[in-house]
């Protein structure tokens, strides 16, 4: 069975890769080869992706699949590309029409672009920095952005960062009837703004009334304010979601705020880049670690971070718990 599964998985990607017509030959035409080597590439990595998904020790094809998108995205000529636009609507697309079926048992966990991600259970639906606009460019088409917001019954900002905060979220989600909250300095109506002076245990409403216990921790990427969100999902089971947090000062209190929940935390969703990776996992110890804020587009190529790079970070630092190396469009479910 394991190698018919395999064989299947191979002939996969095998087709995606090779599903457009290509030239024989592209001389004086260099642009056009390395867009279709570019669009050729991505097929690949998209079926590689799928036949060989999340797991806390990636196999060498799931490797190979992180390196190839990662060079590909870190290359600026891509940055509002066909192929790019293509690849990630393409996962995403997917990610709707998942979002439109029974939730399975535990937290159903989709990672949208950059540190974008979705938490269903059979109850709720919970969205974190749904963000489809980046420096002013469309990252995910309206209409997909729409079905991804309308699919959630609350969602949280962690900043005002455009790559986080998009107004056109807040605007469909009000139009939709959903709550949004974020930071006091997000610059935009619509939402209602959270900050704390230190943590805080709050309740909010849902769209479809239900009502979620949420520990507020009021930290900050730098000078700016970013909410770190710690909720109680139907169940029980507890996901937290860092944003950018990033300012040593905020350490000496963030790092005793574990001490604030009622039982272990089940699910901690954290920046690659975070420059206090291993402290803050440690200190929180949650079940298990998910990575997010991967490829960046439009940001400089050494600041996009690379999902390799990630998977390095957590090949090297071993923690006890499972740590998973998300891509766009990727499923986790948590279910312990």
């Amino acid at each position: 069975m394991k190698r018919i599964i395999l064989a299947a998985a191979a002939a996969f990607i095998t087709l995606a890769g090779t599903a457009q017509e290509r030239s024989w030959e592209y001389w004086k035409n260099s642009d056009k080869y390395l867009s279709d080597q570019a669009e050729e590439l991505l097929g690949y990595v998209d079926g590689t992706l799928l036949a060989y998904p999340p797991t806390p020790k990636p196999s060498v094809e799931r490797r190979l699949a992180f390196t190839a998108l990662d060079a590909v995205l870190h290359e600026t000529r891509y940055d509002d590309s066909k192929q790019f636009h293509d690849f990630l609507d393409k996962r995403l697309q997917r990610v709707a029409r998942q979002l439109a079926e029974k939730a399975k048992p535990g937290l159903n966990i989709y990672k949208l672009y950059d540190d974008g991600f979705i938490v269903k259970t059979g109850k709720l639906t919970a969205g974190f920095d749904i963000c489809g606009n980046r420096r002013n460019t469309k990252v995910i088409p309206d209409h997909l952005l729409k079905e991804l917001v309308e699919h959630c019954d609350i969602i949280f900002i962690s900043h005002k960062h455009q790559d986080h905060a998009d107004p056109l979220v807040v605007k469909i989600a009000g139009e939709a009837g959903i709550p949004v909250f974020g930071p006091a300095d997000f610059e935009c109506e619509g939402f209602t703004a959270l900050h704390p002076d230190g943590p805080e245990n709050m309740v909010l409403t849902a769209r479809n009334g239900y009502r979620l216990p949420v520990l507020v921790l009021p930290g900050h990427q730098v000078k700016l304010l970013n909410n770190i969100y710690i909720l109680t999902m139907p169940g029980g089971k507890t996901i937290a979601h860092f944003g950018d947090q990033d300012l040593e000062a905020d350490n000496e209190w963030l790092f005793k705020s574990p001490e604030l929940l009622t039982k272990r935390l089940d699910v901690m969703i954290i920046n690659g880049w975070n420059p206090e990776l291993e402290k803050t996992v440690m200190s929180f110890n949650p079940k298990v670690v998910l990575s997010g804020h991967e490829n960046e587009m439009f940001h400089g190529i050494d600041h996009r971070e690379a999902l390799w790079l990630t998977q390095y970070k957590f090949d090297k630092l071993a923690f006890p718990m499972p740590a998973y190396t998300m891509v766009w469009g990727e499923y986790f479910r948590y279910s312990k």
